[in-house]
């Protein structure tokens, strides 16, 4: 589903659509031409006599191939700079979006995963928090919540750690309870023999 219209929007295309080009309005509200025409036609828009008559040519003979007269001018020939609308409809400079939100604002994706934005970007809110804490991730790791808790961003909470582990962890959390009791045991074993191995070749 495209972005909805607002009614600031809706109020600037009735304005406009029946004397203007509809490529033109699109434009200015930054909406594709075929947006516009649908909400054009679910107001009950149309285009009014005199704007069809002094740009559209009507095909009554098959065999014409083109809509618009040949030499016909084009309709904003030597307008340049043309003001389209009262000064009321103009998007002023500087003006933002109607859906915009200022750098810190948070969101919920579709996964449950906290967003925030940052330099005008929403970013995995969680990603975010460890490279403030930790620095740069590196390439190839992911990070995870601890507690899979997906709103949990304490820093002691998260850890980067490859893809491999982040998938065996995620299989390993829908064992039963004793095989996850038995993966675990091996995993701090394996820490206490690797850790022990690092004291042993820093010895002098």
């Amino acid at each position: 589903m495209g972005k909805k219209w607002t009614s600031e929007e809706n109020q600037i295309l009735t304005e406009l659509y029946p004397t203007n080009a509809t490529k033109t309005i699109a434009e200015k509200l930054g909406r594709t031409v075929k947006s516009l025409n649908s909400q054009a036609h679910i107001l009950g828009l149309k285009k009014c006599p005199e704007y069809l008559k002094a740009n559209v040519y009507i095909i009554t003979n098959p065999s014409v191939r083109h809509q618009f007269k040949k030499g016909q001018p084009a309709w904003n020939k030597g307008m340049k700079g043309l003001q389209i609308g009262g000064v009321h409809t103009q998007f002023s400079k500087g003006r933002k979006p109607h859906n915009w939100v200022e750098d810190g604002s948070e969101r919920i994706d579709k996964d449950g995963y906290a967003m925030i934005k940052v330099n005008g970007k929403f970013i995995l809110k969680h990603r975010h928090i460890y490279q403030q804490h930790y620095g740069k991730i590196p390439k190839g790791l992911v990070v995870r919540f601890k507690d899979n808790n997906k709103l949990n961003f304490d820093p002691a909470n998260l850890e980067a750690i490859t893809r491999e582990e982040h998938q065996l962890r995620n299989s390993v959390h829908n064992l039963p309870e004793e095989i996850k009791e038995v993966i675990n045991l091996k995993r701090t074993i394996t820490k206490l023999i690797t850790e022990n191995g690092k004291r042993q070749n820093s010895r002098p």
